[in-house]
């Protein structure tokens, strides 16, 4: 039949109008150019606005409450910070779709040494800029030169200069400078929360929870006082907790082995030797082993194991050396004396018992006779099998010689130097030489001059801790410390555990373990800048005030007076108005105010008593108080810990065993623990500016980082010149397996870069293409069976993504999402319809069922994605057609894809029967595919639309009947222009080669009997399509070179009926 359009229409390229492309405002380039106005106002309303408007529209009664592990308030932002923000918020939008309320109140650890040391660093270098101005240049650079090699020990010694309130007020500016430049970071991420209430932990109101919580502890007598071996940091000047020590594997000690002479042998030794202790001091000796000769000052008494074997060793430059049978080749290396004779053996430990020895340093006069001890930390792997005790500088030693009443000696002052109690007949030898370094080998010298010292190693390399902020080695010293009684509390504390949820469940071990291997926690630090410890003491004696009325006083005080517990340090007012009434005046012990402060972790660790008073008993009551604490890995031995630990110690309920509660278990404070691990870079090492390896969040946003390639303009995120924005970040984090230590890199930000752009172009098509369209539904029934697979794969997605979610596991989501984005729809559906989208008429059945298909992917696209990239999905939502959300029903808003919740598929078309028929085709999909592209390998053809695809198979065949079935709509699937299905009998001889042996000018590709999985062989012929390229939607069914077919002839005259199309009066009519 001759066509009704005018040639001249067909030839004048007008028909190329003709076609529904998509139209849309959607840019297909990302750009965070923050100097548009629309990248704001999109953020605000993914964020600000969402969060505000779920607190208002939600039911308090299903709160979902993730409590902040604070940062620190001390610097810029990081990776890490970007990994755990990131994380917290969209496991709190995932909650959200869920339809719970978030509660979400960011925080911040503002006190303690990291924020005291920075503000004292930050001073030292204006002064010195200040002292610099007016030099030379040579100067200034010799100037700069030494202020990077400043380190956190001069800052320190600058401390000592300051008073406690001028400190106070430095690092108070820091604190909060560093508070306002996090809070808009992490803002510009994303990070919906409720940032108006953000808590503090330098705050008023904080602060008096937190002295509250002190005082509840302190009320089961929780809370005391004790002269006992800390961790001390000499470089830092204050005690550490075991959390805030790092240790270095790789530090060198000076290790010696010394000997003790025995005064006294004791009868279970008496009977392994015939010596006497008439035979004088020194005939025999204790042989031990240390990495810290600088504690032998100090020690009291020596400890044996009772189960090990020991001998006497006969030698010759030593004398007689008392040493563990198992460490006797150990000790002839050592001294260099390989044939030594063992005179006696079969010595148990438990016979050396009652034997007593001198000290090797001290004269006759002052060196009474000291124990050895029987212990269980005596083992024989290492050193000599006797172990020197220092009770005022060891954990072990100390517990050890508390239960023989010996009182713990640590000649040591503040700065980790020699006092002169070390050497009382001799003071200048030792004193004020830092025990680390010149006091160590001022020790040694003397050992070596006595003739105690039998072997040396300059250089012993073993682990050893740090402090985590000076990076300096730290020592053990007895000091007066306020301590907190965690062994009473332990058991309780582990079985509040029992019903947590941890992810990784691994960490629930970690947390256990830490918790059961702790007796008390040091709770007290000698800085400035930190919440002070609520004692007075005794300006005479130094004894503390501490009962449950003066702490109770004190906290009235301060929550009276404006500035809080910032008064404490205000020596303008009286001491007295810190002390309960009846204990002023006359009579009484004249008080002072300590300058002690509380660990920081003491200070987060309380941060639990926030949300009490904020959320209410609704909410609170009968349930933990957080659903969840989130924060890296490093925290169960932190903030998990010290906030189970202050959070169980103040609980109402019982929490020590009786009679009528053998097994307390209080509540923890979490109902669930998430942890991750650290960010490194593309080759596991931790970030450095040393290394030159940090990426900063900022980089990766405004696409600088990964740096463009040489004469490149693009960079690899194939965003505008205000980079990807933080879709690129987020995507990232939520790309990670955070359960372990994740990367960051140009590796890895290009796979990310390339999931971000497939997810935009997609978005951008899906809303394109619903552009005209009424929002008018065609019925599931009358859709193609093409339309309702892809229905059927939005109910797969769908719940892939959303059990991926519950379980946390992002990278998950991330992962199905882009396999989706890419297989089920770019390769798959939005291919196969683009023919029908395009060409068919606009109102036409066919066309209207892709929409009506569309239209639900890309609700459920922007759902499902929301948590990932909130700024993209509100992006999206903003350019979806007006008139289509007002014939929907759906909110104008931008947050709309947070406030509609999780999407959810018709149960209908989750129709079991049509995904197994599709999963068979799609293996047949994969076999033509191969056919045509051994076509295009010979030359054959260019494109699939060229060709005719012939399907022969025995008919009876599960194959064959399949493909009848779906023969009207295989040639959508194939994308070629016609596909023919032939039915063999069965045992027919005829061959399918027979009957498409190509003509003149002809070809034909085959793949002759294709097996299938579903049964039954098909042999696939290409061929030359029958029809010419259509020159509006190029099938090739036109009926002449240059002509159009007959569906795009009748979709232009439909066109032209309707007016869109206007016919020239004067066309040429072929």
């Amino acid at each position: 039949m001759a066509p009704r359009l005018p040639v001249s229409f067909i030839k004048s390229g007008v028909l190329k109008n003709t076609l529904r492309l998509p139209r849309t405002t959607f840019p297909i380039v990302a750009d965070a150019d923050p100097r548009k106005p629309l990248n704001t106002e999109l953020l605000s309303k993914c964020t600000d606005e969402l969060y505000a408007w779920q607190r208002q529209a939600l039911p308090t009664k299903d709160t979902w409450v993730l409590h902040d592990g604070p940062p620190y308030a001390n610097g810029d932002l990081h990776m890490g910070h970007a990994l755990n923000k990131i994380l917290k918020d969209m496991v709190n939008r995932t909650q959200l779709m869920q339809g719970k309320r978030v509660d979400y109140r960011p925080g911040w650890d503002c006190h303690g040494l990291p924020i005291e040391m920075k503000a004292l660093q930050e001073l030292r270098e204006k002064q010195q800029e200040q002292q610099a101005e007016g030099q030379t240049d040579g100067k200034k650079k010799k100037a700069k030169k030494e202020d990077a090699k400043q380190s956190a020990t001069q800052a320190m010694e600058m401390g000592k200069k300051l008073t406690p309130k001028e400190i106070r007020n430095v690092a108070r500016i820091l604190a909060e400078r560093a508070v306002a430049s996090q809070m808009k970071g992490f803002k510009s991420w994303g990070v919906m929360a409720e940032w108006e209430n953000a808590w503090r932990t330098m705050d008023k109101e904080y602060e008096v929870r937190q002295l509250e919580v002190f005082l509840q502890m302190l009320q089961k007598s929780l809370i005391y006082r004790r002269f006992k071996p800390v961790y001390w940091s000499p470089s830092s000047g204050t005690a550490l907790a075991e959390a805030e020590l790092e240790y270095n594997e790789n530090h060198a000690s000076i290790a010696a082995v010394i000997k003790f002479p025995l005064t006294k042998i004791g009868t279970g030794l008496r009977r392994h030797t015939t010596l006497e202790d008439s035979e004088g001091e020194g005939v025999l000796s204790a042989a031990i082993w240390t990495t810290t000769p600088w504690t032998i000052p100090a020690n009291k008494a020596i400890a044996v194991s009772p189960d090990m074997e020991y001998v006497i060793l006969e030698t010759a430059k030593h004398g007689r050396i008392l040493v563990a049978a198992s460490r006797v080749d150990a000790l002839r290396a050592a001294i260099e004396e390989p044939d030594a004779a063992i005179e006696a053996d079969g010595i148990m430990g438990e016979d050396i018992l009652g034997t007593m020895y001198r000290h090797p340093l001290l004269p006759d006069s002052l060196a009474p006779q000291q124990p050895i001890l029987s212990a269980g930390f005596v083992t024989p792997d290492s050193g000599t099998g006797l172990v020197h005790c220092a009770p005022g500088h060891g954990m072990e030693d100390y517990m050890l010689c508390q239960l023989h009443a010996i009182l713990p000696f640590s000649p040591v002052d503040n700065a980790g130097c020699f006092t002169e109690e070390a050497l009382p007949h001799n003071p200048s030898l030792l004193a004020g030489k830092p025990v680390l370094y010149s006091g160590n080998k001022a020790v040694l010298e003397l050992l070596s001059n006595s003739g105690a010292l039998l072997q040396k190693q300059d250089k012993y390399i073993h682990k050893y801790p740090y402090d985590w902020r000076t990076k300096q080695p730290v020592i053990i010293r007895s000091t007066a410390q306020w301590f907190a009684d965690i062994y009473s509390i332990r058991d309780a504390s582990s079985n509040a555990l029992e019903d947590i949820k941890f992810v990784p469940e691994s960490g629930k071990t970690r947390l256990q373990k830490t918790v059961e291997g702790r007796r008390e926690w040091c709770i007290s630090r000698q800085r400035a800048w930190g919440l002070p410890i609520p004692a007075m003491y005794d300006a005479e004696t130094g004894g503390p005030l501490m009962t449950e009325e003066s702490v109770r006083h004190i906290i009235n005080v301060i929550k009276e007076h404006e500035k809080g517990a910032e008064i404490w340090w205000d020596k303008a007012l009286p001491e007295e108005i810190f002390v309960p009434e009846h204990l002023r005046g006359e009579g009484q012990p004249k008080w002072v105010r300590g300058t002690e402060t509380m660990d920081v972790w003491f200070d987060s660790g309380s941060s639990w008593a926030t949300l009490r008073d904020a959320l209410g008993s609704e909410i609170v009551e009968g349930k933990p108080l957080a659903d969840l604490y989130l924060e890296g890995s490093d925290q169960h031995r932190g903030w998990f810990q010290s906030s189970l630990l202050t959070h169980v110690a103040s609980s109402e309920t019982g929490i020590t065993p009786s009679p009528t509660n053998p097994n307390p278990k209080p509540l923890a404070p979490f109902g669930m623990i998430l942890t991750h691990g650290f960010v490194l870079d593309e080759k596991g090492r931790k970030m450095s500016k040393s290394l030159g390896n940090v990426v900063n969040p900022m980089d990766i946003i405004s696409g600088r980082y990964p740096p463009l390639p040489p004469g490149s303009k693009k960079n690899i995120y194939g965003a505008g010149s205000g980079g990807p924005g933080i879709d690129a970040l987020r995507l990232w984090a939520a790309s990670c397996d955070y359960t372990r230590d994740v990367i960051v890199g140009e590796k890895v930000l290009v796979t990310v870069g390339e999931i971000l752009r497939k997810i935009r172009v997609t978005g951008r098509f899906l809303v394109g293409n619903l552009d005209g369209w009424d929002g008018a539904e065609v019925p599931y029934d009358q859709l193609t069976k093409i339309d309702q697979y892809a229905l059927a794969q939005i109910c797969k997605i769908n719940q892939t993504v959303r059990d991926a979610y519950s379980g946390f596991s992002f990278n998950k989501a991330v992962s199905a999402l882009s396999i989706y984005t890419t297989t089920s729809l770019s390769s798959f559906y939005l291919n196969i319809i683009k023919d029908r989208l395009y060409s068919d008429p606009p109102l036409s059945l066919s066309r209207r069922s892709i929409q009506t298909v569309l239209y639900h992917i890309l609700l459920n696209y922007v759902s499902l994605l929301h948590p990932l990239v909130p700024l993209l999905t509100a992006e999206i939502w903003h350019h979806i057609p007006s008139a289509l959300k007002s014939a929907k029903g759906l909110p104008e808003h931008e947050s709309a894809p947070g406030q509609l919740g999780w999407y959810v598929p018709r149960l209908e078309w989750d129709n079991a029967e049509l995904k197994r028929d599709f999963e068979a085709l799609e293996e047949v999909i994969s076999k033509v595919n191969a056919a045509e592209e051994l076509a295009r390998e010979e030359g054959r053809v260019k494109v699939a639309l060229e060709t005719r695809v012939v399907l022969a198979g025995t008919k009876g065949t599960k194959t064959v009947e399949l493909l009848k079935k779906y023969e009207g709509e295989l040639a959508q699937l194939f994308i070629v222009s016609e596909v023919e299905v032939v039915e063999k009998e069965k045992g027919e001889d005829r061959a399918v080669e027979a009957e498409h042996v190509p003509g003149a000018g002809g070809w034909a590709t085959m793949l002759p009997d294709c097996e299938l999985s579903l049964g039954g062989k098909v042999t696939i012929v290409v061929e030359k399509a029958r029809g010419e390229k259509c020159v509006r939607c190029w099938v090739y069914q036109a009926p002449k070179e240059g002509g159009i077919c007959k569906r795009c002839e009748e979709t232009v005259l439909e066109l032209m009926d309707s007016g869109e199309v206007v016919l020239e009066p004067k066309s040429e009519v072929d």
